[in-house]
């Protein structure tokens, strides 16, 4: 290992960042950045940087923060991303000491309480040296758009009816008031803003995608009761839920998820999928609605970096949106 690693905020190496990734075959990085790392830097983030013996970057690694909350607590996180070593360094070696300088970073500064990503397979040995341990994995979940099948898993969920709505992307306003409306309920997540949306949507990962609020068709005037995030994939075959948030004490995530169906079969979907934590308590809504596991997984790496207690993995919520995937 010939390099020094240096904590950073990435503001202030913007163009070394950008420049290192552009060499390396990430045309697409720059305007990435643009979008994601000012808000990211602003609220506590960072980037690890490695030189070589010219002082040249060879290496690079990000911290995201993100805040968790339930309905009984909160919990301070670093999303890590963009971890890429170039080429004439990429060893395990390298990798590890990226990461594990992250961590130690991490620890010390006491500003997190863990640290969690989504690492591809060349990254997943690296990460397990610096501390990480999967704690979970993400998989896909897919229903068919079918009316008598539909109708089978509806009736045994006895779920209710709500109101279907898309809005406009532009209608921030309407979305802050979505977001305002849903308070934190039993499951531990990642805070929502349209701060954070805007980092992530629209880019290469979410290019193409919808906002859908949902409110009880009992009370049309009664306050949101859930927002979705929405893509097509496969061609327009397939909706994608992104996504979601909800009010759990005024609807049932099963009559979020009908009220979902319903919308993809209004707009010609033959499919309905969702990425989300396999061992999560989530899952039982799921397969209540008729969800089946596909065979796409990757796993979620988590790492302490206080001493914290956190709740069990079963509790969490997480979606493709909170993944390190741009």
């Amino acid at each position: 290992m010939a390099f020094e690693i240096e904590r950073c905020n990435s503001l202030l190496r913007a163009d070394e960042i950008k420049g290192f990734f552009q060499r390396n075959d990430r045309s697409t990085f720059p305007a990435l950045f643009e979008r994601a790392y000012p808000p990211a830097m602003a609220a506590g983030g960072s980037s690890w940087i490695a030189r070589d013996a010219q002082g040249v970057v060879v290496g690079h690694l990000a911290a995201f923060p993100r805040l968790f909350r339930s309905a009984v607590g909160t919990a301070r996180a670093a999303l890590l991303v963009d971890l890429l070593v170039e080429e004439r360094h990429r060893d395990f070696w390298s990798a590890v000491a990226l990461c594990r300088r992250a961590v130690s970073d991490l620890c010390s500064a006491g500003a997190f309480d863990f640290a969690f990503t989504d690492p591809t397979p060349p990254a997943q040995l690296a990460l397990k040296a610096a501390g990480f341990a999967q704690s979970a994995a993400f998989e896909r979940f897919v229903t068919p758009v079918h009316a008598l099948y539909n109708r089978l898993f509806q009736i045994a969920a006895r779920t209710e009816p709500l109101l279907a709505e898309r809005v406009d992307r532009g209608d921030q306003a309407r979305v802050s008031d979505a977001l305002r409306a849903v308070p934190p309920g039993s499951y531990f997540r990642a805070e929502r803003s349209l701060e954070l949306y805007a980092t992530r949507l629209g880019g290469e990962a979410i290019a193409d995608w919808e906002w859908l609020v949902l409110r009880p068709q009992r009370d049309p005037r009664a306050p949101d009761a859930a927002l979705a995030v929405t893509s097509r994939q496969a061609g327009g075959a397939t909706l994608s839920i992104v996504d979601l948030v909800w009010d759990e004490r005024r609807v049932p995530v099963a009559s979020v998820l009908q009220a979902i169906i319903e919308v993809a079969g209004q707009e010609g979907c033959n499919k309905l999928s969702i990425s989300t934590l396999a061992n999560g308590s989530f899952v039982r809504a799921l397969r209540s609605r008729g969800f089946i596991r596909r065979a796409d997984t990757l796993p979620l790496f988590v790492v302490r970096t206080s001493c914290a207690e956190l709740p069990p993995v079963s509790d969490w919520f997480l979606t493709y949106f909170d993944g390190s995937g741009w």
